[in-house]
C-alpha cells in the first residue's frame, strides 16, 4: 500500500527509525479513518482508486515526518520556528515548520508566546506622539505528555460553524471525500449517516487553527520576499488600469482581475477560471467556471454579498489547470488544503490564485436591507457598489450616485468577517483591490516571482498601464496602514472555537 521505504525523503535514516516512525504514523486517526472509509470514498465518485492511494500514501508519508520531527524535538528548550527548521536538517525547512504547527493541533507541541512592549515614535493627526507598541515573539517545545496521551481527533467542520466562525468558502464542501458537507452562503449542513469522522474538513478550514506564524516563518526563508507584518510576503507592489476598452465598460476598479484572467486564459497558462457572477437574484453571487474569454466579463465588478465559491472547485477536476478569484479566507484555505494533513494538494490543479482585497463582506438579506434603509432604495434599482474614501457609495439605474459614511454600514456585515486578519489576500499569487489607488486604477501586489513575471508582461503587452503603488496617492502607505487596522481589530476565532460556551 504504502511505498515509503522508497521515498527519497526519507533517505539516511535507519530502517529501524523509519519502521518505528511509520508504526506511530499509523495510529493517526485520520490515516485510519481514510483507509477504512475506501469503499464510500470510492462510491462517492470524487477521487479514484489512484487518487484515493496517492492521498493516503502522503498523508502516511507526512505523519511519519511528524514523527521524526516529533523525536527531534523531545527534550529540547522552546525554539522559534526558524530554529527548528535549522536545527532539522533532515528534511526540508518548509516542511520541518509545517509539521510542528500540526503537531501543536495534534497535542504534542506547545506554542509558548512572549509579549515585549517598547515606545515608538507614531504621526498621528499631524504630531508626533510616543505610542505604546506590542511584540509577540512565538516559541514551540514539545510537551511533558503522560503515559496515557492520545492524539488530539479533530471535529467535523460543523464545530466552526456553530461557534459562528465559519466564513461560508466551500472549501469543506469541495474536499469531503464523501459528500457529507453541504455549503451555501449562509448555511452549512453535514450529514452524519455519511460523515467518515476523519476530521480533514477541520483541517483545511481557514478559521480551524492559525498557520500565521508558519507563514511568516517560511516566507522568510526566501530573501527573494519583501516581508511586511500588516500585509505579508510580496514581490512587487503596483497601482493598475485596464487599457481594454471592453472591460473598461464593466470594470470595477481598474478592471485589473479581469485583465489578467484574460491574460491567463488566452495565454492557455489555465483552461478555466472560478470567479462570481450575479445569480437570477442581482447582487447575490453565484460561483461559476469560466472556460471561454467571451464569458469572462460577466464576472467583472465587486460583488458585496458572499458567494461559497470553492464549493465547485470539485467541478473543475477536468480541466488540467484552473485559476481561482476569491477572498483572503478562501486563499487561506487553498493554502491550508496544499499544506495539510498530507503537503499533497487534494486538487492539483489549482495553478493561479487571484486574491481580492477585502474588509468585509454582507449577507444578501444584508445588502437588501443597507440599501433600503441607509438609502431608502430598492436593490433592483442599484448598479453598482463601491467603497472609497470611507464612504460607501452606489449607483443608480438613473446614473444618481449617493453615499453614506462607512461606519454606517458596517453593522450589516457578516459577523463572521470580525475573525478575519487578512486584508490583502496574503496567501494568493495576485492581490488587488481598490484601497492605495486612484478612481479608475486598482493597487497590485504580486506575491512571488511568476506572478511578478506574468504582471509585468501584461504590462509590456500594453493591456495594463501601470505605475508603482510607492509613488502614487494615497499608496502603498494606505495599504499598509489599513491592513495594519484590520489585523488589529481582527477577533481570535480559535478560543472561540475550542471553549464554545465561554
Amino acid at each position: 500500500m504504502v511505498q515509503i521505504v522508497n521515498n527519497k525523503l526519507f533517505e539516511g535514516l535507519s530502517p529501524q527509525e523509519l519502521m518505528d516512525a511509520t508504526y506511530e504514523a499509523s495510529k493517526n486517526f485520520q490515516i485510519r479513518a481514510f483507509y477504512e472509509a475506501k469503499d464510500e470514498i470510492l462510491e462517492a465518485g470524487k477521487y479514484g482508486e489512484q487518487e484515493f492511494y496517492e492521498i493516503l500514501d502522503a498523508m502516511i508519508d507526512a505523519e511519519t515526518e511528524r514523527k521524526l520531527v516529533l523525536e527531534h524535538l523531545k527534550g529540547k528548550e522552546p525554539l522559534f520556528l526558524g530554529e527548528i527548521a535549522d536545527l532539522i536538517k533532515e528534511f526540508p525547512p518548509d516542511n520541518v515548520i509545517r509539521d510542528v504547527i500540526y503537531l501543536k493541533e495534534q497535542g504534542y507541541v506547545e506554542e509558548l508566546i512572549e509579549v515585549k512592549t517598547k515606545m515608538v515614535t507614531k504621526k498621528i493627526k499631524g504630531e508626533e506622539k510616543e505610542v505604546e507598541v506590542k511584540e509577540y515573539f512565538y516559541r514551540y517545545q514539545v510537551k511533558d505528555l503522560e503515559s496515557d496521551f492520545v492524539e488530539h481527533h479533530f471535529e467535523p467542520v460543523s464545530i466552526v460553524y456553530d461557534a459562528g466562525a465559519c466564513c461560508q468558502c466551500g472549501w469543506c464542501a469541495a474536499i469531503c471525500p464523501v459528500n457529507a458537507i453541504e455549503v451555501d452562503a449562509d448555511t452549512l449542513k453535514i450529514h452524519d449517516d455519511v460523515c467518515m469522522k476523519c476530521g480533514l474538513c477541520f483541517t483545511v478550514c481557514p478559521r480551524s487553527f492559525s498557520i500565521d506564524q508558519m507563514n511568516e516563518a517560511i516566507k522568510k526563508l526566501d530573501m527573494s520576499l519583501n516581508w511586511s507584518a500588516k500585509i505579508g510576503a510580496y514581490i512587487g507592489t503596483y497601482s493598475g488600469s485596464t487599457k481594454n476598452n471592453e472591460i473598461m465598460k464593466v470594470r470595477q476598479d481598474g478592471g485589473v482581475v479581469t485583465t489578467i484572467a484574460e491574460y491567463l486564459l488566452e495565454k492557455k497558462l489555465v483552461d478555466a477560471v472560478i470567479a462570481v457572477q450575479h445569480s437570477k437574484l442581482l447582487w447575490k453571487p453565484e460561483p461559476v467556471i469560466i472556460d471561454d474569454v467571451k464569458d469572462l466579463y460577466k464576472t467583472a465588478g465587486t460583488k458585496y454579498a458572499n458567494s461559497p465559491s470553492l464549493s465547485i472547485i470539485d467541478q473543475a477536476k477536468k480541466y488540467e489547470n484552473i485559476a481561482f478569484v476569491g477572498v483572503p479566507c478562501m486563499m487561506k484555505a487553498l493554502e491550508k488544503g496544499a499544506l495539510f494533513p498530507s503537503g499533497l494538494p487534494f486538487f492539483k490543479n489549482i495553478k493561479y490564485k487571484i486574491g481580492l482585497f477585502c474588509m468585509e463582506s454582507f449577507p444578501y438579506e444584508g445588502i437588501i436591507q443597507l440599501a433600503k434603509e441607509q438609502f431608502d432604495k430598492d436593490i433592483n434599482d442599484l448598479t453598482k457598489m463601491n467603497i472609497g474614501g470611507g464612504k460607501f457609495i452606489i449607483r443608480l439605474k438613473s446614473g444618481e450616485q449617493l453615499d453614506v459614511p462607512l461606519k454606517e454600514v458596517q453593522k450589516y456585515a457578516r459577523d463572521s468577517c470580525h475573525y478575519c486578519e487578512d486584508l490583502t489576500s496574503d496567501y494568493a499569487d495576485f492581490s488587488v483591490g481598490s484601497i492605495g489607488s486612484q478612481d479608475g486604477w486598482s493597487s497590485v501586489i504580486t506575491r512571488n516571482k511568476e506572478a511578478d513575471d506574468i504582471y509585468n508582461e501584461i504590462v509590456k503587452n500594453g493591456e495594463i498601464e501601470s505605475k508603482s503603488l510607492t509613488e502614487v496617492k494615497p499608496g502603498f502607505f494606505l495599504v499598509q496602514k489599513i491592513g495594519g487596522i484590520k489585523r488589529n481589530k481582527c477577533k481570535d476565532p480559535y478560543d472561540k472555537i475550542k471553549n464554545p460556551s465561554e
